[in-house]
């Protein structure tokens, strides 16, 4: 089957909660929506103190400023986006009725849409086609939302991107709902902040494009939410209100 897109969804619970919200997310919400027709996967990322540093720009769009933002789902569709993520609104409703939201906790949705797969391209090391590479194994990504720039991204950026060690891929995505958006998705091994700054040097963003989020987050790997007693240590918000 053939990716056509993702649903990209940004979700916070507050930071007392992170254990048992992400126990509940990875055993009881990803199976219903992982089943439906039309989505492949679904991985979870978050990001620690010092991924939420590496953040750029200094006040990136709503949702994502002032330590917003921690955690992000995305779903890797075969199915059409729009379609999707409107089934996925059906399910939660029926998920709802049955009781299989109550673990869901305090939660706040800061970010989501559908969106449409562009193009794709791989460390050539790899030999790796296009519809494979939002496939390829990572254990970190870097997220960034942007307007205009969509050529000389995929044309400039994307191959000085994947020639950087540590990066395996680079993904491009159309936003269906949020008006002109991209969503380039970097496939990382390694030091997540260096290979991210590394990125950066090696393939900065081309002039004709608007940054509104350069970000970094890690795999959840499942049952290891490590990261929340650092979240908690830290100056970063505390609850979601």
């Amino acid at each position: 089957m053939n990716v056509t897109g993702i649903i990209f969804a940004c979700v916070d619970t507050d930071a007392d909660a992170l254990e048992s919200w992400n126990r509940w997310y990875d055993l009881e919400h990803l199976p219903p929506n992982i089943a439906l027709d039309g989505i492949m996967t679904g991985r979870r990322y978050g990001a620690d103190p010092a991924l939420h540093q590496a953040r750029l720009p200094a006040q990136p769009m709503d949702g994502f400023a002032d330590g917003q933002g921690t955690n992000v789902t995305i779903y890797t569709l075969c199915g059409d986006p729009p379609s999707v993520i409107a089934d996925m609104t059906a399910t939660r409703d029926l998920l709802e009725a049955a009781g299989r939201m109550d673990g869901a906790g305090n939660r706040v949705v800061r970010a989501g849409d559908a969106m449409f797969f562009a193009w794709g391209l791989a460390d050539p090391v790899l030999r790796t086609p296009e519809g494979e590479v939002p496939h390829i194994g990572h254990d970190a990504i870097r997220v960034v939302l942007r307007r205009g720039g969509d050529e000389s991204t995929r044309d400039l950026v994307a191959p000085e991107a994947v020639a950087v060690d540590g990066v395996h891929g680079v993904c491009s995505y159309t936003a269906v709902f949020m008006a002109d958006v991209s969503c380039d998705i970097y496939l990382l091994e390694g030091d997540t902040v260096a290979v991210t700054e590394a990125t950066r040097r090696a393939a900065p963003h081309p002039e004709d494009a608007q940054v509104l989020l350069d970000a970094p987050f890690a795999v959840i790997v499942p049952f290891d939410y490590s990261y929340a007693e650092r979240i908690r240590a830290s100056a970063l918000p505390q609850t979601i209100d």
